[in-house]
């Protein structure tokens, strides 16, 4: 949209009333650049300084203390890839058939999403900081239970009733993860870092795996395992608790303006809450309005409120989109390889060490992710997306192709001397799903729904995806016996192709777009950019000067004159 004369006259209209009823003006709310000058002498407003040092140091103290919890979260879904074969071992104190096993690796993945409900119950009602902590105390119970082998010092049952309630309080704990950390760094990190913050959670995860596979293949028994794991939720607790503040914009969103101040200082480094107050006026001019109020003049709250919220299209839409996102990357059977990592080696016929492969495995993913959060910030998230769909699909056809020939074709002898070719083709799925489908779903989760709605959303959403998780990881082991090996990897394929297929069509672009802009998208309006100088100016003409500046005003202890 080209900016025309009557269009800037009226940014300036807006910033002299500003300036001559209040005395005061929130230069983030109009661009430096579009300024009009003033009289002789006047100096033209600096324009934004780049975030210094210690703001870039207190960003990152504040992503990786929030998504801590993912450490967890990462522990807990590898857990079963390293403790079920050491369940199997005819040595073992606590032994498990296949069917028990299918159940100790996916009753897990049913607590989840449990406890992606009570997180979104938590964002909303409690708030971001009291959710952080919360999703630790079934963790620390959860791996405890796995640690202690209290059947044998109490003299009851063989342990698998304490591995099941283990198992879902860790499961139940991985689902009150899941969104709060994403949020948290969605809604109080800059918006020049938010890409990359909100892809730490995926890190974490994937670190959390990574650090389970490799104590896995170096302790001799699970039990020692899940005592390592209990120190995770033990220490996120103590530092969430230590470091981090309330999100400013929950905090706005409950009318509790002077507190999402001091928070918004807090996190910005600021000497005085009163240097904040810029931002503070852009968040109060993004501000959604108060929901429509029923005829006893109260807005509609709890399942009623909700169900008024799905009427509208910013909240309806991004909730279709990311729960058909979710069950693409579960369908792809990303979860699977996660879940069976050792086993899946043995499957895919690696001629290695199971466990060096699986840890391996978890390696690479946490490379990429590392990668994924870079450039997620640099070129958007439907590209890396794409691109991730499409490799997924390439190794999955490849490696089912692979165990076809081999299973009883003659061709299938020329690939016998080649038995790096399966390894390598799981290795690049790993490699290809960490760098779209298994992290930016997660990510997306803190960008495309409105504030109000965001907790909600998504715990519902994150719910979802551990219920196709389930779903999914449970039914591995029977379709591996119907279809054979190579059926399976053809149908993860398949799906990877379909889900690639769904990234091109609908999903949308959030990166270089603020959450309000966001919101406007799904609204059906256009999309903008960072900097596009018809947003600056169609923002500076719906904000509320005198609202705004009384508010601020009031605050540092000036009552603005009447007029």
């Amino acid at each position: 949209m080209v900016v025309n004369k009557d269009q800037q006259e009226l940014v300036y209209d807006v910033r002299e009333t500003l300036r001559n009823k209040v005395g005061w003006v929130p230069e983030c709310c109009i661009p430096a650049e579009k300024h009009k000058p003033g009289k002789m002498g006047e100096k033209e407003p600096p324009p934004s300084p780049t975030p210094h040092r210690r703001l870039l140091l207190m960003q990152v103290l504040l992503g990786v203390v929030a998504n801590m919890g993912g450490l967890s979260a990462g522990a807990n879904l590898g857990f079963s890839a390293v403790a079920l074969p050491q369940m199997r071992h005819p040595n073992s104190t606590l032994t498990v058939t296949a069917e028990e096993a299918s159940w100790i690796a996916g009753v897990a993945a049913l607590a989840t999403p449990v406890g992606c409900l009570l997180s979104g119950w938590l964002l909303d009602r409690l708030g971001r900081r009291p959710a952080l902590l919360w999703q630790n105390v079934p963790a620390l119970l959860g791996w405890l239970m796995l640690a202690l082998p209290l059947d044998e010092l109490l003299g009851f049952g063989n342990g698998l009733g304490l591995v099941y309630g283990g198992r879902i309080l860790t499961g139940l704990a991985t689902g009150m993860g899941s969104v709060p950390g994403t949020v948290y760094v969605a809604e109080v990190g800059l918006k020049e870092l938010r890409g990359m913050l909100v892809t730490w959670t995926s890190i974490a995860i994937s670190l959390g795996i990574v650090v389970v596979y490799v104590i896995g293949a170096v302790l001799p028994s699970w039990r020692l395992v899940a005592a390592v794991c209990a120190v995770f939720p033990l220490l996120t607790l103590v530092l969430v608790y230590a470091v981090a503040v309330e999100s400013p914009v929950w905090l706005l969103g409950r009318g509790r303006v002077a507190e999402a101040r001091a928070a918004l200082a807090r996190t910005r480094l600021a000497r005085s809450p009163a240097e904040a107050d810029d931002e503070l006026a852009a968040l109060l001019r993004e501000r959604p309005p108060p929901p429509p109020r029923a005829a006893g003049g109260k807005a509609p709250t709890g399942i009623r409120g909700v169900l008024r919220d799905l009427r509208r299209p910013e909240c309806w839409k991004p909730l279709l989109i990311m729960n058909a996102f979710f069950l693409f990357q579960q369908l792809s059977g990303v979860f699977v390889v996660i879940f069976y990592a050792v086993d899946m080696v043995v499957e895919a016929g690696v001629a290695a060490d199971p466990y060096l492969v699986a840890v391996m495995i978890g390696l690479a993913r946490l490379l990429v992710t590392f990668v994924t959060g870079f450039l997620s910030n640099k070129v958007g998230r439907r590209p890396l997306a794409i691109i991730s769909g499409a490799g997924m699909t390439v190794c999955m056809m490849a490696l089912a192709t692979h165990l076809l020939l081999q299973s009883g074709s003659a061709a299938g002898d020329l690939l016998q001397p080649r038995p790096w070719l399966p390894a390598a083709a799981l290795v690049t799925f790993i490699l290809a799903s960490t760098l779209g489908f298994l992290t930016l779903p997660w990510a997306m989760i803190g960008e495309v729904f409105p504030v109000r709605f965001r907790g909600v959303a998504g715990g519902f959403t994150t719910c979802s995806a551990y219920l196709y998780s389930f779903a999914v990881v449970k039914a591995h082991p029977g379709a591996s016996h119907a279809l054979e090996r190579h059926g399976v990897f053809f149908f993860y394929g398949v799906m990877a192709l379909l889900g690639t297929l769904f990234v091109v069509l609908v999903l949308p672009e959030t990166q270089g777009r603020s959450l309000s802009d966001v919101e406007e998208y799904f609204k059906g309006r256009r999309g903008r950019r960072q900097g596009d100088v018809d947003a600056d100016t169609e923002a500076a003409a719906r904000l509320q000067p005198e609202k705004i500046s009384t508010e601020l005003k009031s605050m540092n202890g000036v009552i603005p004159p009447k007029t």
